[in-house]
């Protein structure tokens, strides 16, 4: 008997509930709007040209389609080229089926107006919805502001992960503000004194990549892109590369070359400096002649290379290939010894 009644509960149940299971199971099933597949994706910072219309045989935009990888806030800005009108402007999740954010807005001509939304990583779907049965050329643009701008950089993201730099072995990477990934540190340990050069090249179509050197006695400076430092004493150096602004990222290449420190030979004076060229105050009875190499080096550490281009008697002109910017007047020049002692 009472294997005969728990029979007949368990075959209500299931009766009561198979409705109702059905609807789940079928809601569940319910294919995205075909929009999602046809989506264009959104340039950053690049504005999408849309053409409206209250008619559906006359709307010709597809849907707009950006990726979120970490958790911030969104900015979508409109704007009508044409006379204006009202539109509704839905923000759908991943799936394209629900709408996360709705905005009636009037687009005046030439006026931008932004929408804002805080979101978490995935993908939304952007749509406009002409509402007043008129014809509307628009445009869509859209920003994006970590939350943390360096959420998802991993260990290298402060000096305690740096990567190691070995002289002569190139380290490529990437780094993005808006993707969260906005710092990769770097250290290099010298164990002896040393002269390192330091080459730092953007890839991927790079923009906004900025180098910050540490010396190891804590000066700190921005690099140009081919720097040279003199490291008298064993020590680290610390380099930070990273996405200066909340469009800035892309790809890039760091190498450093590393050569014994040799001292120096002469020393002279900057008499004066316009761009490339520096004046010298050393005559030709001291042994400069023209071919021979120096440099002088910056308060804040950094080096300029330059070679003799003309000796005189009381005075040498000297040309960089870089620019002679931020030194002193009066700042020491010195002549690198050669290997072999000779100049």
């Amino acid at each position: 008997m009472a294997m005969k009644r728990n029979f007949l509960i368990t075959l209500s149940v299931n009766t009561l509930f198979a409705p109702l299971l059905m609807l789940v199971l079928l809601s569940g099933c319910e294919s995205s709007p075909p929009q999602v597949r046809t989506a264009v994706p959104i340039t950053w910072g690049e504005s999408s040209t849309l053409a409206l219309s209250s008619q559906p045989e006359n709307i010709s935009q597809p849907w707009r389609k950006i990726v979120v990888l970490t958790k911030g806030v969104l900015t979508i800005g409109l704007q009508s080229s044409t006379d204006g009108g009202k539109v509704r402007l839905h923000v759908k999740n991943g799936t394209g089926k629900r709408s996360i954010f709705q905005k009636e807005i009037d687009l005046a001509p030439r006026s931008p107006v932004n929408a804002t939304l805080n979101v978490d990583a995935g993908t939304y779907f952007m749509v406009l919805e002409p509402l007043n049965g008129q014809l509307l050329n628009a445009s869509l643009a859209s920003r994006f502001q970590p939350e943390d701008p360096d959420a998802l950089s991993g260990a290298d993201k402060s000096r305690e992960g740096a990567q190691q730099l070995t002289a002569a072995q190139a380290k490529e990477g990437a780094v993005s503000y808006r993707d969260g990934n906005r710092t990769d540190w770097f250290r290099y340990d010298a164990s002896s004194a040393e002269t390192l050069q330091i080459r730092f090249q953007g890839i991927d179509q790079a923009k906004g990549l900025r180098v910050e050197c540490i010396t190891p006695t804590g000066v700190s400076f921005d690099l140009t892109g081919q720097d040279k430092l003199v490291l008298r004493d064993p020590g680290t150096v610390w380099l930070r590369v990273y996405a200066d602004q909340a469009d800035s990222g892309g790809g890039y290449k760091l190498t450093t070359f590393s050569s014994p420190f040799l001292g120096t030979e002469r020393k002279g004076l900057i008499l004066k400096f316009n761009g490339n060229n520096a004046t010298v105050n050393m005559g030709i009875e001291d042994g400069v002649r023209e071919g021979l190499k120096g440099f002088l080096q910056r308060a804040d550490g950094s080096l300029v290379d330059f070679v003799i281009e003309k000796a005189l008697q009381r005075s040498s002109t000297a040309k960089s290939t870089s620019t002679f910017k931020d030194v002193d007047l009066n700042s020491t020049v010195h002549f690198e010894k050669k290997m072999n002692g000779t100049r």
